[in-house]
């Protein structure tokens, strides 16, 4: 939870309408990979998708390229609005607004 907080503010003190690279925001890289898959998942970021260039042929390994690049969308910044101001009463009635939005299609 720490780590995506820790992406999620990374991303936001930095949206620029581009892609950033999140690879300097925690040491671990595995760690951080699976954070933001987690993120991604749960669609609070966008991960750009990039195919990973085939070296081996030359003796290069593919592991070298450790860059991770993803931008945060509206949904994302709502989920960190409500991650800094936990007890905040608008974050619980945005989930409630939100259910009865859905209900109305489904009623």
């Amino acid at each position: 939870m720490i780590i995506e907080k820790k992406i999620l503010e990374y991303l936001h003190e930095n949206d620029r309408g581009r892609f950033i690279d999140v690879s300097s925001v925690n040491l671990n890289y595995d760690e951080l990979k699976s954070s933001v898959e987690n993120l991604n998942s749960r669609k609070f970021i966008v991960l750009e998708q990039n195919k990973p260039r085939n070296f081996e042929a030359f003796g290069i390994t593919n592991n070298r390229i450790r860059k991770i690049n993803a931008k945060i969308n509206s949904r994302g910044e709502e989920y960190l609005f409500c991650l800094n101001n936990s007890g905040n009463e608008n974050c619980r009635k945005s989930k409630k607004n939100r259910f009865w939005k859905l209900a109305y299609f489904f009623g």
